[in-house]
């Protein structure tokens, strides 16, 4: 979760650096990405912890 959470950061920045144009859409795109994998984990994660374990 750590290491998507990061990506999801570097993406962000990277699109908010980057002038209007393709790269800063496929920037925005793989942040949108990364943030929709981070939150399918952790809710992956609470549910598992929250009903006693695996």
């Amino acid at each position: 979760m750590k290491r998507g959470h990061a990506a999801m950061e570097q993406y962000a920045e990277l699109a908010e650096s980057t002038e209007p144009g393709p790269i800063k859409d496929v920037f925005r795109f793989l942040a949108n990405e990364e943030t929709k994998h981070k939150n399918e984990l952790e809710k992956l994660y609470y549910e598992v912890v929250h009903n006693g374990g695996v």
